[in-house]
């Protein structure tokens, strides 16, 4: 099958609300509700020692889109327990998995192994609304164009994550810290069933 056509239809499919059943390769896409609680009051605090952007004027600790959020997971059908899982992470300044959904696909059906579609702090579902949304921030990528010379790859899928370590580059930090508890999480919530 084409992979691009491939990609569209998983795409189609694809919610972080909703179960959906892929007949042809006999997998689910299945979401699963994270709340974040292992080293919470630790990120919470450095978080708001961390400055706002004008963009977002409150501090990364009152952030709920990214305490609490929705995953994926592609599983093989059926109500088999399995003792092993992949985890999928993604990159930098991401806002959709659609270019992972056949990567997932492939390797739970090549494996048999669950696949877990995990976003890191403040990607994917993980932030407002309003910073996915090109009407909202291309007043902010034409600002950025005008206060940084010789600026010409800023567009309204990076400009939120790159304003925001420009402002406080410990965000980087943070980040991935509170990525790393929040994965550690996930693993001691799978392991206890």
């Amino acid at each position: 099958m084409d992979i691009s056509l491939r990609t569209q239809q998983l795409n189609s499919l694809f919610s972080y609300d909703k179960k959906a059943h892929l007949e042809e390769s006999r997998l689910e896409i299945i979401p699963f509700r994270f709340t974040q609680t292992i080293g919470a009051s630790e990120i919470n605090e450095f978080q708001k020692g961390l400055a706002t952007t004008e963009f977002c004027s409150v501090t990364d600790d009152h952030i709920q889109e990214n305490k609490t959020f929705n995953y994926t997971i592609f599983a093989p059908s059926g109500k088999e327990k399995r003792d092993k899982a992949i985890i999928l992470l993604h990159g930098l300044n991401e806002r959709t998995w659609e270019k992972y959904l056949t990567w997932a696909e492939y390797l739970a059906g090549s494996t048999g192994k669950p696949v877990i579609l995990f976003p890191i702090a403040f990607h994917m579902n993980r932030t407002p609304g309003s910073w996915c949304n090109p009407r909202m921030v291309l007043p902010w990528v034409n600002r950025r164009k005008q206060e940084i010379d010789n600026l010409e790859n800023s567009t309204f899928a990076n400009v939120t994550l790159s304003s925001r370590l420009s402002g406080n580059p410990l965000r980087f930090y943070a980040s991935g810290r509170e990525s790393v508890y929040n994965l550690w999480q996930l693993v001691h919530e799978i392991k206890s069933g």
